[in-house]
């Protein structure tokens, strides 16, 4: 894995974007030697489900775990990589009259799920500038003009087109498990559980890249707020000629 300057590219973003959190790095941990080994980990005894300490690192500058003990129900477990998903899971029973009136609704939810493999005990979330971990996926929590802006230096250099999902209820398998399984970029709506057990607020959307995927669009903003194209997107009103807004070569196309 390459190595980065994340307290530089953690600035640039912060300059860049205005951010309001600083990114996450989210690790996923094989053994408990590798676990203790990590500086300032905060390991809980309580109910607490990966999403939250994602949370944990963004909003309070933790760097925290979250072990199989900690998450309440084999479903998130196997979603994030710490159990195998068996007959009980793929039943769809837990959602049943939750969020699908229908059973095979409910059965069809889980098979779309993107699970990580279950090998690791542990998931550890910390803010990217600390250092702490090498991550294996790197976590945003957005607005949608700063999440757009973002892909869009993504795709600065060597353009490709992002498609995204939305599997409905537990958003982190459209987010860091996509990302974690394909390398490709996720961008997920925060689900019923971001909000109520992680604090994610409203109008915040969450964006997930490799390290590498991070640096490359890092790298592509720079580029793009060189250009002029810059956070804030500065408003005109919607009764003004908008070719004082464009470019001048514009008009040729």
């Amino acid at each position: 894995m390459n190595s980065y300057d994340w307290n530089q590219i953690t600035a640039q973003l912060t300059t860049l974007l205005r951010l309001h959190t600083p990114p996450v790095a989210l690790k996923w941990i094989r053994t408990e030697e590798e676990l203790r080994a990590i500086p300032k980990l905060r390991i809980h005894e309580k109910h607490l489900p990966p999403c939250a300490i994602v949370s944990h690192a963004a909003q309070f500058n933790w760097t925290s775990a979250c072990l199989s003990r900690n998450v309440h129900a084999d479903y998130c477990r196997c979603i994030n990589g710490m159990a195998r998903p068996d007959e009980r899971w793929y039943s769809g029973k837990m959602f049943h009259h939750v969020w699908f009136d229908e059973l095979e609704s409910s059965k069809a939810h889980n098979q779309a799920l993107e699970c990580i493999p279950a090998e690791y005990i542990a998931m550890v979330a910390s803010p990217l500038a600390a250092g702490r971990i090498q991550p294996d996926v790197c976590v945003l929590y957005l607005v949608p003009t700063q999440a757009f802006l973002l892909l869009a230096g993504y795709q600065a250099v060597g353009y490709e087109k992002l498609e995204f999902s939305f599997v409905g209820e537990s958003t982190c398998s459209d987010s860091w498990c996509k990302t974690f399984l394909t390398g490709r970029p996720g961008l997920a709506l925060p689900c019923y559980a971001d909000k109520k057990f992680a604090a994610v607020g409203d109008n915040e959307l969450r964006l997930t890249f490799t390290p590498d995927g991070l640096a490359r669009a890092a790298a592509g903003l720079q580029q793009l707020h060189s250009s002029g194209l810059r956070y804030p997107i500065a408003s005109y009103s919607l009764s003004c000629d908008i070719m004082d807004g464009l470019p001048a070569h514009y008009a040729e196309f």
